[in-house]
């Protein structure tokens, strides 16, 4: 056997060496490439799964910035309260119908009689038109005037001149601290009282609730607590009472019948100051008007 008989022999192998040598180099070459594809694929996963948690995490961070953001929010909404704004306006001449000027006139005038003065003003509801005092005496004299120059004959109207006519708005305010009394057990009349009708009120009030006793309690405490009191106590009561509805009120002294140092109370309205008998007002002394008074002022004792 020669030389070429071999190389002749083994050259049928050489196909079969060459593929499994094509096979080997590609499976070494191909096992990096697979750990180098498998790692890119488990740091893209790792890359999904971080992203989802950062994605979540911000998600958490959202939610709660918005959960307080809503908090917020709805401060504000209980911060702000709907309300009504006045608006007042000046009519400078208003026809009043005969029917309706006496209707004011009655008023004007029955209101006079209970309470010894002339409203500040009138309230012509149908209009929603305020009429100051100057304003209506004014047509009440040109009525007047009218009446005797035509004797017979009346007007179908008066102009009733410079009233103030009164329209509300709906408006969003800010919820601001009230600063107004609030009622209480010791101040029940509190955001109740306003002018003349108040003192109706607080008389009545006081005569339903409380009596005078000489030698009674003299405090604002001691009159609470007892529904008792002298001269003092009901003084003081009364006057708290006035307080809590921003009357100007102050606690006055002087000489009665019976004592030396008796003490009520005045209110100041319409620029005067107003009699308030907080002892004659109660059953002990005939529930009295609440102007009747027993004694002469010597002393203004404090203001409130």
């Amino acid at each position: 056997m020669d030389g070429g008989d071999i190389i002749s022999r083994h050259s049928r192998f050489i196909p079969v060496i060459g593929v499994v040598v094509i096979f080997a180099l590609a499976f070494v070459c191909f096992a990096p490439l697979q750990a180098s594809i498998s790692n890119t694929q488990n740091n893209i996963d790792n890359i999904k799964i971080n992203n989802n948690y950062n994605i979540n995490s911000d998600f958490v961070k959202a939610s709660a910035t918005t959960q307080d953001v809503n908090e917020n929010l709805n401060v504000s909404k209980n911060q702000t309260i709907n309300t009504t704004k006045t608006v007042k306006t000046t009519v400078k001449v208003t026809k009043m119908p005969l029917k309706q000027y006496k209707g004011m006139v009655s008023y004007i005038n029955k209101y006079q009689k209970k309470y010894k003065v002339q409203p500040k003003s009138y309230n012509w509801k149908s209009k929603n038109l305020t009429i100051s005092k100057a304003s209506y005496l004014d047509a009440m004299k040109r009525y007047k005037k009218w009446v005797k120059t035509h004797k017979k004959t009346l007007p179908k109207y008066v102009n009733i001149f410079n009233g103030v006519k009164t329209t509300t708005v709906n408006v969003q305010e800010e919820d601001a601290t009230n600063n107004d009394v609030k009622k209480t057990s010791k101040l029940p009349l509190a955001g109740e009282l306003s002018g003349y009708e108040g003192l109706d009120k607080l008389q009545k009030y006081m005569n339903a609730n409380f009596n005078h006793q000489t030698g009674g309690p003299s405090t604002f405490e001691g009159v609470i607590k007892s529904k008792v009191g002298d001269c003092w106590g009901l003084a003081e009561w009364a006057a708290q009472q006035l307080k809590a509805n921003n009357y100007e009120v102050r606690i006055v002294q002087g000489p009665s019948s019976s004592a030396s140092n008796h003490r009520w109370v005045q209110v100041k309205l319409d620029g005067k100051w107003i009699n308030f008998e907080s002892s004659l007002v109660t059953k002990k002394y005939g529930s009295k008007h609440y102007s009747t008074t027993c004694a002469s002022v010597s002393k203004i004792v404090c203001y409130l």
